[in-house]
């Protein structure tokens, strides 16, 4: 694990610029690179406005069912799942140009830059998960909506269920 990460302020502003335009829906995605520095974005798919997306998901029973009453749009503004198809297009390219997977990203719209249970979760069930697909865990970035002309963006280590701060430079 990389204590700070560098990434190019082109990629912080794609970061935002996506969230804007997904909002008031999460958006997600992946960076990558290497030696902590950023040189890829990867714009995946948010498919939990889907039917049937909480089956797809890693909630809980109780997520889920609070999920399924929720309509298409109330759960894209509450939760994320990253399209497969676009997924494993990422890790394909990240591989094929040598680069590591560095940060898995998503917005909150209306929510803090910090992760929320969920997030925690997730991250936690995806520790097994990334090495059996041959990527390394990564930091895990979140853009704050929650004062529009001045997005928050913060990034942290998700281990074990603990949240650590990951530090972030800005690269040209």
């Amino acid at each position: 694990m990389t204590t700070a990460l560098q990434i190019p302020q082109a990629i912080l502003d794609d970061m935002v610029a996506h969230a804007r335009e997904l909002d008031p829906y999460e958006c997600c995605g992946l960076l990558a690179g290497s030696q902590g520095t950023v040189t890829q974005i990867y714009r995946i798919k948010n498919i939990v406005a889907l039917e049937g997306a909480e089956k797809l998901s890693s909630f809980d029973p109780v997520k889920a069912a609070h999920l399924e009453r929720l309509s298409p749009a109330e759960r894209a503004e509450i939760a994320f799942v990253m399209d497969m198809a676009d997924f494993s297009a990422a890790k394909k390219d990240i591989r094929n140009k040598g680069l590591d997977l560095q940060v898995v990203y998503h917005s909150h719209p209306h929510d803090p830059a910090r992760p929320s249970i969920t997030d925690i979760k997730i991250a936690t069930d995806y520790e097994e998960i990334w090495p059996k697909i041959n990527l390394p865990i990564p930091a895990y970035l979140i853009v704050s909506l929650m004062d529009k002309s001045k997005p928050d963006i913060r990034c942290y280590w998700i281990k074990d269920g603990t949240v650590a701060p990951a530090q972030i430079t800005t690269a040209p």
